[in-house]
């Protein structure tokens, strides 16, 4: 899966591509699968439905799942009349929460609390360094904290979300 770069108006007013953060096209999606499931939570939604309104294959939408219920966002349930739903309240998913879940390689190139740390054997520069992009990376979060997958599907101008973090 591809990935997809913020973008923000250069001076000039043309998009400038920003390399800071980059959004995999998975997570893109899982929150589009999340959505989805939203769209019909509590009740159980079979995989080929979410398939289909995604526009995502089968498959797709199964790699995602096993993230999603490794991770305690999503229940499925075997059987006939089975399927996935979402274990929690989808006023209470924030956007942030699941990117943290989907976006491993964040952590991996380090974690915020690692860029937050004074380390007397390092750069002062690289420290400092660290430090900003821990605070950017804090702030990026933050703010989607704040957005719900319940107000993705209202879009009443992405309410507050109080719920995981």
């Amino acid at each position: 899966m591809g990935s997809a770069a913020l973008r923000q108006q250069s001076p000039k007013g043309g998009p400038e591509e920003r390399n800071e953060v980059r959004l995999t096209e998975q997570t893109r999606y899982a929150l589009r699968v999340m959505a989805t499931c939203a769209m019909s939570h509590p009740d159980i939604v079979r995989v080929a439905d979410i398939a289909q309104a995604t526009g995502l294959t089968e498959f797709t939408v199964f790699k995602l799942l096993k993230i999603a219920t490794k991770t305690g966002l999503i229940v499925s349930t075997r059987g006939r009349r089975g399927g996935i739903h979402l274990r929690i309240d989808p006023r209470f998913i924030t956007v942030g929460y699941v990117i943290r879940k989907f976006e491993p390689r964040f952590q991996e190139c380090a974690p915020a609390a690692q860029m937050h740390c004074r380390d007397d054997d390092v750069d002062r520069l690289e420290v400092r360094t660290n430090q900003a992009i821990g605070q950017g990376y804090n702030a990026f979060l933050k703010e989607l904290d704040m957005i719900s997958i319940q107000s993705l599907l209202e879009g009443r101008g992405l309410a507050p979300a109080h719920g995981l973090n």
